[in-house]
């Protein structure tokens, strides 16, 4: 996957938080049932799984391209917590 491709997978979870007031552990663990369901993400569990990965490892913003009440810290610890939610549905 291009970097344009995880970075599109990940605009659609910080679009997702647009109206989210708090990224805590039930929102992430929400968040992953929704993707391993494919309710709202139908990119399916791998994609979103893979994008998290790259975007722990990317150095640039994550929280650029969409207007979000989140800032960047909050955005990364939370797709950290994501990230571990679904590996375990993964797992499960």
């Amino acid at each position: 996957m291009a970097t344009d491709e995880w970075k599109g997978v990940i605009n659609q979870i910080l679009y997702g938080l647009m109206f989210t007031p708090q990224l805590n552990d039930d929102t992430a663990d929400q968040m992953a049932t929704a993707m391993v369901e494919r309710r709202y993400f139908g990119a399916g569990p791998d994609a979103y799984a893979y994008a998290i990965v790259q975007a722990g490892r990317y150095d640039g913003p994550l929280t650029d391209e969409i207007e979000t009440p989140h800032g960047e810290a909050a955005f990364r610890d939370f797709l950290g917590r994501l990230g571990s939610r679904l590996e375990a549905l993964r797992a499960s």
